[in-house]
C-alpha cells in the first residue's frame, strides 16, 4: 500500500502539471486563457480546489511529522504528535475549505 505522503505528492504533481498547462495558454493569446479560466469556474473544479486544499494540508502535516521523527523528536509521543497534526490540519481545512465551498460551489 502506498503511504499518504506519496499519494498526496502524486496528486500535487498532477495539479502542478495542470497549472503549468493553464499558464501556458497565455502564450496562445488572451482569448485562449479566458476560455481556460471559464472551465475552472465550473462547480466541479471548485470542489477540486477544496480537494486540493485538503491534499496540501495532508501533505504538509504528514511531512512535518515525518521530519520530526527523522530528526529524532517525538518517538515516544508519536501518536500524540500525529493527533495534533490531524487536529491542526482539520482546523486549517475547515477555515479554508468552508469559504471555498460556500463561495465556489454553493455560490454564496
Amino acid at each position: 500500500m502506498i503511504p499518504l505522503q506519496r499519494w498526496t505528492g502524486i496528486a500535487l504533481l498532477i495539479y502542478l502539471l495542470l497549472h503549468i498547462r493553464t499558464i501556458h495558454t497565455l502564450s496562445e493569446g488572451p482569448q485562449a486563457f479566458d476560455r481556460a479560466l471559464a472551465v475552472f469556474r465550473h462547480p466541479l473544479f471548485k470542489l477540486g480546489e477544496v480537494a486540493l486544499l485538503a491534499t496540501v494540508i495532508a501533505h504538509a502535516a504528514n511531512g512535518l511529522t515525518l521530519t520530526l521523527f527523522d530528526l529524532g523528536y517525538g518517538h515516544r509521543a508519536r501518536r500524540r504528535i500525529r493527533m495534533v497534526a490531524a487536529v491542526a490540519g482539520g482546523a486549517l481545512f475547515l477555515a479554508g475549505g468552508v469559504p471555498l465551498f460556500l463561495g465556489g460551489v454553493m455560490g454564496r
